[in-house]
């Protein structure tokens, strides 16, 4: 069976080194962790993940959610949304998106590898 490839989009530096060893602790393998929409990109036209795990709030211009909109038009990669704050706009166009879903920070490690599994059926 091959791994599946997990994109991070985080800009904070040690939350994705971190997200980063505990889904290699659960057999999948991340390609990388990039700061910014416009590294995804980057990223994801090169070679396109199974999963994207994206922050809300991003360097650059793009947010999050404009940045996994972007990339759902050009490869249709799911997303999986990791947040601290959630405002009522955010979560109403995350939900009108099957493939995307959220899980809200902090989360257990148990909370992180449930939410990455139920992608990857």
């Amino acid at each position: 069976m091959t791994k599946k490839n997990i994109l991070i989009v985080e800009d904070e530096p040690f939350l994705g080194l971190n997200i980063k060893q505990k889904i290699e602790s659960f057999g999948f393998h991340v390609i990388a962790v990039v700061p910014s929409g416009d590294e995804a990109f980057q990223i994801v036209s090169e070679k396109v993940p199974d999963l994207i795990l994206m922050d809300i709030n991003l360097e650059g211009s793009l947010d999050g959610i404009e940045t996994a909109e972007s990339l759902r038009d050009q490869f249709s990669v799911p997303v999986l949304f990791l947040t601290g704050f959630l405002d009522e706009t955010s979560k109403h166009r995350i939900n009108q998106n099957p493939s995307y879903a959220y899980l809200m920070k902090p989360f257990s490690t148990d909370q992180l590898k449930e939410a990455v599994t139920g992608f990857m059926v």
